[in-house]
């Protein structure tokens, strides 16, 4: 249960905010310096004094329950799954509390007891993460067991990943790809692309060209995603001259949106095979 008021009445005097936060709130010492600084919490406090505290500190981890974002499409749900379609423009999970679009909110609001899977981490049941740009499917696992099982070996589970995007320009090339890629996991750095030849992690998909549109000189491109890494799709295909529509980060010209859209996963669990596909809307690559 989230607590809801902000102010706190110490009752005696503390050596520091600190201390004070660490025995009230079970607070380690990595979780007190994403939320404050050093200066606030070297601070003394007298006894009767009224600390003020954020709640996005004394509900870190949980998710906010008013969801402001546009319905999400329900694609099919069982015993182990439940599927959707994320919106474009949307993080599939929140970093703190008070951001409310967001896949894992608009749970909260209409189905709340799935968010009992892997409680201690944000992304909970999420088997995988889209880019805030990105559309598409998204699988959610309703078990712990299966949950973890999926995750420690989800490159040989996921036996399908296709993707749809447009692409500047008409584009010929066909077949599969590899290259190298670098990349800090820092916000807001490209990842660097390069022949599989350099040093650094492998990424693979095969392309192939679906529709092109001679008026707006755009490709409509089916990705088939061999593995899995961060800015792949719009990383690879920028390296390869043929940046995706919306994706000014990467080259690509401006549009209405960031047109990647997940469109089909299959997995294979237990000799069972599921398959699961979004068809995108308003997807036309201007």
């Amino acid at each position: 249960m989230e607590l809801k008021t902000t102010d706190y009445c110490l009752l005696e005097s503390v050596s520091s905010i600190e201390d004070f936060l660490k025995l009230q709130f079970k607070a380690s010492g990595n979780k007190l310096k994403k939320h404050f600084a050093k200066k606030f919490l070297n601070r003394s406090l007298n006894a009767k004094s009224v600390l003020t505290l954020p709640l996005n500190f004394i509900n870190d981890g949980a998710i906010n329950p008013t969801y402001i974002g546009s319905p999400l499409e329900i694609i099919a749900e069982d015993e182990n799954f439940f599927v959707f379609t994320k919106n474009s423009n949307q993080f599939v999970h929140p970093l703190t509390y008070d951001e409310s679009d967001n896949c894992l909110s608009f749970l909260r609001q209409t189905r709340p007891e799935l968010l009992d899977v892997n409680k201690e981490n944000y992304d909970r049941g999420l088997l995988y993460r889209l880019d805030y740009e990105t559309s598409g499917v998204m699988i959610y696992v309703k078990s712990d067991e299966l949950y973890q099982n999926l995750r420690e070996n989800f490159a040989t589970v996921a036996k399908e990943k296709i993707y749809w995007c447009w692409v500047q320009g008409e584009m010929t090339l066909q077949g599969e790809f590899k290259h190298a890629f670098n990349s800090s996991e820092e916000k807001g750095k490209r990842v660097k692309v390069s022949e599989a030849t350099g040093v650094g992690q492998i990424g693979e998909f095969a392309i192939r060209p679906l529709q092109f549109d001679s008026t707006t000189k755009r490709t409509l491109v089916e990705v088939k995603l061999k593995t899995g890494l961060r800015h792949q799709i719009r990383a690879q295909m920028a390296y390869l001259g043929y940046p995706l529509v919306g994706d000014t980060f990467y080259g690509g010209p401006e549009a209405q949106r960031l047109y990647l859209h997940a469109l089909t996963y299959t997995l294979e669990v237990n000799g069972r095979e599921y398959f699961w596909d979004s068809k995108p809307h308003n997807f036309n690559g201007l």
